[in-house]
């Protein structure tokens, strides 16, 4: 009997030993590998372990690492997808099925299908979690310029979130939402030399009625995709081409052709790369930023006259007399009604006098 209980109370310890091993011994986390090239670039600056996903498939377990960290994610279609980050604790139990609702954060972007480094997204991961989304900052940078410019948010301190070089267009980053600070840093670097660099100068104001004021970034659900056109050094004083950018938004019911003045807009806009063709046709609820040359040598804005035809009846929609700003992107919505700053002008009926033709003299 006594050898029975030996037993017993041998067996009971080793069972309460197991467990207690299992419960101080959680599952370990061990990051993933970067891809030796990818369409999207992670840098996680909030010094958590995290697990992307891609519409809830695991892609990649990402360290808590600022370190750039690139990710292939295939994306044939170009197409919009989302991508969800997970805290590691949120998934350890079951990283194959995460909890929608324990998202860290959230980003809906349209990867491209290929890995080159101009089409490539940069997502900048911050420590805040007072918001889950994360918007997306299109930034473009013109040619024209030899400088390079890093942006900073924040401070020249802050978060590094883009390096572009001249002729960068619509560089796709992820942000959270919040209001921040723009602060460009200009830099230029010899092509035949790769450690040299030398610092130009710093924008972090701009100007506004008169005054100079930060460059704020106020991203929310409302303004959750946002393009900006990032100045020159010393722009106001700059010579040669320079762009503006206008963002046509289509409201009016009906696909419309956009045109400056009696040319498509396709035909007058810049475009680095791509192809133009029926980029002028904008369809319902549509959004579509162009950029304007302005070539006249030390000037920074100039007037055009724009107007949004329909496809069928080739009737004028809207017309309107705009003034872009170098560097500046405004909005012109397209809903029917007259604006104030342009009109449809007159139609120039022959006069009896104009249309007959002249008696000849005796």
């Amino acid at each position: 009997m006594k050898r029975v209980l030996y037993f017993l109370t041998f067996g009971m310890i080793l069972f309460a030993s197991s467990c207690e091993i299992i419960t101080e011994n959680p599952l370990e986390f061990t990051p993933d590998e970067q891809d030796p090239s990818g369409n999207l670039l992670v840098i996680n600056n909030s010094n958590e372990q995290l697990v992307l996903y891609k519409d809830q498939v695991l892609i990649k377990k990402i360290p808590a690492s600022a370190t750039d960290y690139l990710i292939n994610i295939p994306n044939s279609t170009e197409g919009t997808v989302q991508l969800d980050l997970y805290l590691w604790d949120d998934v350890a139990a079951d990283e194959l099925n995460p909890d929608p609702s324990l998202a860290y954060k959230r980003w809906l972007v349209p990867l491209a299908s290929t890995d080159d480094v101009e089409t490539r997204a940069t997502w900048h991961i911050s420590g805040a979690s007072q918001y889950t989304d994360v918007a997306t900052l299109n930034l473009s940078y013109f040619g024209g310029t030899d400088n390079f410019v890093d942006v900073y948010l924040n401070g020249r301190t802050g978060a590094k979130i883009a390096s572009l070089k001249p002729g960068d267009q619509y560089k796709k980053v992820g942000v959270d939402y919040g209001n921040y600070t723009l602060h460009y840093l200009y830099w230029f670097s010899d092509q035949n030399n790769t450690t040299s660099f030398e610092e130009m100068g710093w924008i972090e104001k701009q100007n506004v009625n008169g005054d100079d004021k930060d460059i704020w970034l106020i991203l929310n659900e409302n303004r959750k995709d946002i393009t900006m056109v990032i100045p020159h050094l010393g722009s106001a004083a700059s010579q040669g081409t320079k762009y503006a950018g206008v963002e046509i938004i289509n409201y009016s019911g009906d696909p419309v052709q956009v045109f400056v003045g009696d040319k498509l807009i396709e035909a007058v806009c810049f475009l680095e790369e791509g192809n133009t063709k029926n980029l002028s046709t904008i369809d319902v609820d549509g959004v579509y930023t162009f950029y304007l040359p302005i070539t006249e040598e030390g000037v920074t804005e100039k007037s055009f006259r724009l107007k949004a035809q329909t496809l069928t009846t080739v009737q004028t929609v809207e017309i309107i007399d705009i003034t872009l700003v170098a560097d500046d992107v405004v909005s012109w919505v397209i809903d029917g009604e007259i604006d104030d700053s342009g009109e449809e002008p007159p139609i120039e009926e022959p006069t009896e006098e104009d249309s007959s033709e002249e008696e000849p003299t005796e």
